[in-house]
């Protein structure tokens, strides 16, 4: 999971989405969603009343919408496109609390 978040928050960034080739692109923001939905529908709805099935909900919706960005963000609504940056943002949160988890096993 940290390293699709790592993986999708890297070409969802508008820089990079110039210089990314347009294949790898859609199969980061493919493999972003599945891993989303994974989090959102197993993970998050067996552990929902554990910390971390609260935190794979949240990781699961933010992997979700930047996998829009990444691959056909004007379908979104205009706030959400306009809220990317907070997106990403809380993204790369939940990214460094798996990765400091992991590093702390």
């Amino acid at each position: 999971m940290t390293a699709c978040m790592f993986a999708g928050l890297i070409v969802a960034v508008p820089p990079m989405k110039k210089v990314c080739p347009r294949f790898i692109r859609m199969s980061i923001g493919g493999l972003l969603l599945m891993a989303g939905l994974w989090n959102i529908f197993w993970y998050a709805s067996q552990h929902f009343q554990e910390f971390w099935g609260i935190a794979a909900f949240c990781s699961g919706l933010l992997m979700v919408l930047t996998s829009i960005y990444i691959v056909k963000a004007s379908c979104l609504p205009s706030f959400l496109q306009r809220g990317k940056p907070v997106v990403l943002l809380m993204l790369l949160g939940c990214a460094i609390l798996y990765a400091v988890t992991i590093y702390r096993l």
